[in-house]
């Protein structure tokens, strides 16, 4: 199966996009995510968090967020992420998986600056889904298309 990726060219940058649907019960909406293959974790991101209302005070607390210039986000873990992505020949396939979220009850507790900062960053796709799904990840910039497969 093979899943097309949004790659987006601007002026000085690439970036690769995933579309995806939540699945998550009470919790469902479209998610538009970044692949960060820096990234060793996926994570769900405030504004995202907030949007798809996920209830993050049930959640464990789990190591902050880090690697945006203003130091580590508040996280938890979510251990079963629902998510659906179509296929090329519009085939929907279901996935699940353990995810970081951004902790915005915390959040919300920090200053204005910093918050605003926060719900910003986009939902990151790292390479534990990749790894976890056994997917291969295929960009090409001079043609200017990506997409995963199975």
């Amino acid at each position: 199966m093979i899943f097309d990726l949004d790659l987006v060219t601007e002026p000085g940058s690439e970036r690769v996009f995933l579309n995806c649907i939540s699945r998550l019960p009470r919790s469902y909406g479209q998610i538009r995510a970044i692949f960060d293959t820096g990234s060793p974790k996926t994570i769900i991101s405030a504004r995202d968090v907030f949007a798809l209302k996920i209830p993050v005070r049930s959640l464990e607390k789990a190591p902050p967020t880090k690697g945006f210039g203003r130091g580590g986000l508040p996280s938890k873990e979510l251990n079963n992420f629902k998510f659906i992505l179509r296929s090329k020949d519009s085939q929907i396939k279901e996935f699940e998986m353990p995810v970081y979220v951004i902790d915005i009850e915390s959040l919300n507790k920090l200053n204005d600056e910093y918050r605003k900062s926060a719900y910003s960053i986009p939902t990151i796709i790292g390479l534990d889904f990749l790894r976890l799904f056994n997917l291969k990840l295929y960009i090409n910039l001079k043609e200017t298309y990506a997409f995963i497969e199975e």
